[in-house]
């Protein structure tokens, strides 16, 4: 090849090596396209290099291609090759290919490529710079690698953190349990008729179906409130979504993107509904992760529809009225079934501010919320516009019912409501103001309204003053059923204190006929003619004079009088006599069994036969009187016939018919308690007089000194009891003071005696029942184990007559319960002298327990001798000694004498060796006489007596002698 030749070649090689890296192409290179110039040494060194890259084949080339691309400077890429041009020798550098170069080749077969490089000082400084400017920017694309790669890291962890928090948020939520979504409907209660006389709760409520629920008012609540509610999964991501937004943009939480599932769930776990007292969980976000969960997990187990049913239950309406039905029942007097479009949409809006929206309070904001409503469901295409427009135009006042609004009946009958509600939860051990019950009752609505109508003074019977209470109970006595009850005047409910049955007051005499006498008929075998005694005693177990509300003793006493007096006396020592033969024990258990569970063995007293130390209700003496009416069974008195959850649980009366006394000795009391009516006694009860049986007993408190603080004088009568029945009813009135108030005269003087306010009620009462039935009452049964005794009057244990004699027998009713036979008069006699500790005539063994003496106005001397061996009786000249001499007590008198025994044991042929009473009288300690008596009674003028008169005597028979016993006479009369 020519030089020439070679010229061009390398000429085109050069130009074509400057083409290729013109601005704008891959290369960096620049070669100077003029004609070569003479380049000295010096100005080689660094500044121009000739690369002549030598011939490669295609193969060979690739596979020095890894090696030979790498970047490299001017400097480092020299080597110890040279070549010749112009006559100079130049040191070669192997220049690196371009790719683009490459690929040419590879396409054109090129064997050769030449570069050129022509790098001013410049041009160098830039290549620098731009290499320096790239390994910068290479250095921050690693360092915002590195960033991005902890970022990431750390939105791992956090992403891990926060599931893990959300589980742990998800575990602490309530357990689901589908049951909890069903609101408890409020309690309704009804009469004996059926008709509902009230309903309870803290909120008002009834649940529906969702089939109860009209077209429109699905429509209305599914626009205003969950538009999405049939399509989302119970979390509608796109309504929650934009309630995040809203609370960034207005920084609050106002906006909570509920779904009714959501909401259902909030109200049920997350917030508790109680009136006033109302509360709702903080919200957090915990609160709406466990509302967003619970809610997803309930849609899972329940349809939508059986969503919607329980949440339109749920719901607040304003006040305390809850669920739909009870709404659409207080704003428009209709079942949820019968709403109409403008009805609908006015529900739909209350509930969200049920206090803002109420359509009695705030006609123009709920008129306005309601269109609101209309407004949204043409929106969303359930109405149209011209369906819309209609709605609106009905005034909303013109579909309220106005001032006859009502979601439940009247707070009438509030002392029976109460009791109800009390007895209710007692037997369920449920609050029937939080949970739902159907309440079946006994209460007679006329009855009920006559005891209501006493209480507040709309009938005839008046009261002595303001502060005089009262408190009533009507009652069957055949099954117990209460059926009206009056808790006291001025009573508004609210369950306060209800006097009937849980105010405690002592009850004086009335329980005489349940308890002394029941008793004594059951276990002593008293009849209808018993003779008892009534006597000053000291009161048992203290030092204390027993008497009577007279002031006076009778002595001997037929039982009919001794009731029908209210004497005290008789009552306690007859109560005695039971415990000393069964025990008190029994006695007690006795009590308990009708009703009195307070009386145990640590509080139990025999003046509780007068009601001392004995604090009962209105209703357990109701019980207790009833039982007798009942002939011994006894049913606890309750107002609930038949009680119903809203589960479907059942729940009836217990402790009912139970026999606790005998027939035989329930009816002997009754005959006492009828005879107390119709005989003429001066006892208040005569005025219950009627043509058919009526049974009654009175009782009397006092208060003692405790009252003289307050102006009350000493005794003054506080509480007054009268209870009276029919065969069919049994009524327990108590009139009293609830406390003493100083200056208020908060007793009952004589004349509010006189005004006999609790036998004025019982008759209203009385007269009240008769129109129950349009059969008479017909009395109480006598039943099989009543039968007819004869026996020697005033003998007890009941004894028969001697042949021979001519003492006086009466035949009288006794209760079978014992089965008790007649002694012999001895055998009796020896059981009156042990129960009144008397020495019944033992031949070795004799002691004289106390003697008596007192002096008349004439100045004649009387004096009974206790004791000894004779038969004492005490009587003389038909009087028998009743005076008290013990530790305590020196007290004389006399009372009547309808039987001794010393007559009849003497009149009967008896083994018993009999002797002499004797005695010494004093004056002043001087000795003035000697008296004595076969009878162990005395009366004469043994001299005239003066000053302290004491009478010191005995007995003695031909084998023994008593030691002397002493006292003082007393002056009476004069």
């Amino acid at each position: 090849m020519s030089e020439q030749d070679d010229r061009n070649r390398f000429k085109t090689s050069s130009e074509d090596s400057a083409s290729a890296n013109r601005p704008g192409t891959d290369s960096g290179f620049r070669p100077d396209t003029s004609a070569p110039k003479k380049i000295s040494a010096d100005d080689n060194a660094g500044k121009e290099t000739l690369n002549i890259l030598p011939t490669q084949n295609t193969a060979s080339k690739k596979a020095s291609a890894g090696a030979d691309s790498r970047p490299r400077s001017a400097k480092s890429s020299s080597s110890s090759d040279s070549t010749l041009v112009n006559g100079k020798v130049h040191p070669v550098t192997r220049a690196a290919s371009h790719p683009a170069d490459e690929e040419a080749e590879d396409l054109e077969n090129t064997t050769k490529v030449y570069d050129i490089v022509h790098t001013s000082a410049e041009e160098q400084k830039k290549e620098t710079a731009q290499m320096l400017k790239n390994r910068r920017k290479q250095k921050r694309l690693t360092i915002w690698a590195a960033i991005l790669v902890v970022i990431v890291c750390i939105n791992i962890i956090i992403a891990t953190a926060g599931i893990i928090v959300v589980q742990k948020m998800v575990a602490n939520s309530p357990a689901l349990n589908v049951s909890d979504f069903v609101g408890e409907e409020s309690s309704k209660i009804y009469d004996s008729k059926g008709n509902m006389i009230a309903e309870l709760g803290t909120y008002l409520r009834e649940n529906i179906t969702y089939d109860q629920c009209p077209e429109s008012l699905v429509d209305a609540f599914v626009s205003i409130e969950d538009s999405r509610y049939f399509q989302h999964f119970g979390f509608d991501i796109p309504r929650f979504t934009k309630a995040i937004i809203e609370n960034l943009k207005n920084r609050d939480f106002g906006q909570g993107g509920s779904t009714f599932t959501m909401q259902l769930v909030k109200n049920t776990y997350f917030s508790v509904d109680q009136g006033d007292q109302s509360v709702e969980r903080t919200k957090s976000i915990e609160y709406k992760v466990q509302q967003i969960y619970l809610a997803i997990k309930l849609e899972k187990q329940l349809d939508k529809k059986t969503i919607f049913q329980l949440y339109v239950n749920k719901l607040n309406f304003g006040g305390n009225i809850r669920g739909v039905q009870k709404a659409s029942m207080y704003y428009f007097g209709k079942s949820v079934s019968e709403l109409d479009l403008s009805e609908s949409a006015m529900l739909a809006g209350i509930v969200n501010l049920p206090n803002k929206y109420n359509p009695y309070n705030y006609l123009d904001y709920a008129t306005s919320r309601r269109n609101d409503v209309l407004d949204m469901m043409c929106y969303h295409g359930y109405i149209t516009q011209e369906e819309c427009d209609l709605a609106k135009s009905i005034k909303v006042e013109d579909q309220l019912v106005g001032e006859n609004r009502s979601a439940t009946t009247g707070a009438q009958y509030d002392s029976y409501i109460d009791t109800v509600v009390a007895e209710a939860q007692k037997m369920t051990g449920k609050d029937p103001t939080v949970y739902g019950m159907n309440i079946e009752t006994y209460m007679e609505p006329d009855v009920q309204t006559t005891v209501d109508s006493i209480q507040s003074g709309d009938i005839d019977v008046s009261f002595a003053d303001d502060l005089m209470q009262v408190a009533m109970m009507c009652m069957n006595n055949q099954n117990g059923a209460i059926i009206a009850i009056g808790g006291g005047r001025n009573y508004d409910g609210s369950r306060l204190l209800n006097r009937a049955t849980s105010q405690y007051k002592q009850p004086g005499s009335s329980v005489k006929p349940f308890l002394s006498y029941a008793l004594a008929f059951e276990y002593l075998g008293y009849s209808m003619d018993e003779v008892l005694l009534d006597k000053p005693i000291t009161y048992p177990g203290e030092s204390r004079v027993l008497v009577n509300a007279s002031g006076k003793y009778q002595g001997d006493v037929p039982i009919k009088d001794a009731v029908g007096l209210s004497l005290n006396i008789p009552a306690i020592l007859t109560l005695e006599k039971v415990v000393n033969k069964i025990g008190s024990e029994k006695v007690i258990s006795y009590l308990n069994s009708i009703g009195f569970d307070q009386v145990n063995s640590d509080n139990w007293h025999l003046s509780a036969a007068i009601g001392g130390d004995f604090d009962v209700s209105v209703y357990q003496m109701c019980g207790a009187h009833a039982m007798l009416i009942n002939r011994g069974v006894y049913n606890q008195p309750h107002t609930i016939k038949k009680l119903t959850m809203t589960d479907g649980t059942e729940y009836y009366p217990e402790n009912q018919n139970k026999q606790v006394l005998s027939s035989g000795a329930a009816y002997l009391a009754c005959e006492l308690m009828q005879n107390n009516v119709d005989y003429n006694y001066y006892n208040y009860m005569q005025m219950l007089h009627r043509d058919y049986p009526v049974y009654a007993k009175t009782g009397t408190t006092d208060w003692g000194d405790a009252g003289v603080q307050y102006g009350i004088p000493k005794g003054a009568a506080k509480d007054k009891w009268m209870i009276s029945s029919t065969s069919q009813y049994t009524n327990a009135v108590w009139v009293g003071y609830d406390s003493a108030v100083s200056g208020k005269d908060t007793y009952f003087a004589k004349w509010k005696l006189n005004l006999n306010i609790p036998g004025k009620i019982n008759k209203v009462l009385l007269d009240s029942e008769e129109t129950l039935s349009t059969v008479m009452p017909a009395g109480v049964t006598k039943p099989d184990d009543v039968e007819d005794q004869t026996y020697v009057y005033g003998t007890n244990p009941h004894a028969y007559a001697p042949d021979g004699t001519s003492l006086k027998m009466v035949t009288s009713e006794v209760a079978k319960a014992n089965e008790q036979t007649l002694v012999s008069v001895e055998e009796s006699y020896e059981q009156y002298a042990k129960d009144n500790n008397i020495d019944s005539g033992s031949t070795t063994t004799a002691s004289m327990s106390a003697i008596y003496a007192q002096i008349d106005a004439d100045g004649g001397l009387a004096v009974t001798w206790s004791g000894g061996g004779g038969a004492s009786g005490g009587c003389s000249g038909g009087q028998r000694n009743i005076s008290l001499h013990d530790d305590y007590n020196d007290i004389s008198a006399w009372g009547a004498c309808l039987f001794d025994y010393a007559s009849v044991v003497s009149n009967a042929a008896t083994a018993v060796t009999w002797g002499s009473y004797w005695a010494t009288v004093y004056c002043d300690d001087y000795e003035v006489g000697q008296i004595s008596s076969d009878t162990g009674s005395y009366y004469g003028w043994p001299a005239d007596l003066y000053g302290t008169v004491k009478v010191c005597g005995g007995y003695s028979n031909d084998t023994v002698s008593t030691d002397s016993v002493c006292t003082v006479a007393g002056y009476v009369g004069g």
